[in-house]
């Protein structure tokens, strides 16, 4: 059986069937986003969307372990959707270009979480901004250098908007990962992480509301910081 050593687990028990049910959307196949999504495929969550415009290059192959150097110069969502379905070739993979107002809606459509695994606080503050708006579920992810950054919103508990806010109450006191340098383990350790996080949320764990945790993944510990409500958020503040 496929998911037999996955169901060893007492909370992952029976869980094949729930997990098949779920889709999930990833905004970026890169380094974080190509695995994660591959191991999200893996474990039965096999309705996927994922966007991402950008193409393989030679500098991509150290850390964004699904590509090859035959794909380079293909676009990353072709790729990674064949990969899925050569995994999985029950898979529904919808592939979009870099995700806009204009065409999230068709994104995000029936997807129970959001994944952003993009590069940039712009797209960050969009995404989750529109997930807010429609009330899912979102992950964000993000490595540079040796630390990481992993949070997840439950944008569709009432509860926790009112206790914990969203993404934008938190994102102005924390720096945009965006250094020179990366080695390839800290973009696979953050992407599985990432996947760990997802498959609980779309588990029905519970239990990892109200924090994000900050990744030193040069010294391997990780620290949570609780996340507070801002009552003045032009989000979710009203």
């Amino acid at each position: 059986m496929r998911y037999a050593r996955q169901e060893l687990l007492p909370d992952f028990k029976g869980s094949s069937g729930l997990l098949a049910s779920k889709k999930a959307a990833v905004v970026g196949v890169g380094g974080l986003g190509g695995l994660c999504t591959y191991l999200l495929a893996g474990a039965g969550v096999i309705k996927l969307n994922i966007a991402d415009g950008d193409c393989v290059s030679l500098s991509n192959l150290h850390r964004q372990v699904l590509y090859r150097m035959h794909d380079i110069g293909h676009k990353k969502t072709e790729i990674c959707k064949k990969a899925i379905l050569e995994l999985d070739d029950r898979a529904e993979v919808g592939v979009f270009p870099e995700i806009n107002s204009g065409n999230f809606e068709e994104f995000a459509a029936g997807s129970d979480l959001v994944l952003d695994l993009s590069d940039n606080s712009a797209t960050r503050m969009f995404i989750s901004k529109a997930c807010f708006a429609r009330r899912i579920n979102y992950i964000h992810a993000a490595v540079g250098g040796y630390r990481g950054i992993l949070s997840a919103f439950w944008y569709a508990d009432p509860e926790f908007i009112e206790k914990f806010g969203c993404y934008r109450c938190f994102a102005g006191l924390l720096p945009d990962l965006k250094p020179a340098g990366i080695l390839g383990p800290a973009a696979s350790m953050m992407a599985s992480a990432a996947a760990m996080l997802a498959l609980q949320v779309l588990n029905g764990n519970t239990d990892l509301k109200g924090y994000v945790q900050l990744f030193d993944l040069k010294n391997n510990t990780v620290k949570k910081l609780g996340l507070t409500k801002d009552r003045s958020c032009p989000v979710c503040g009203g």
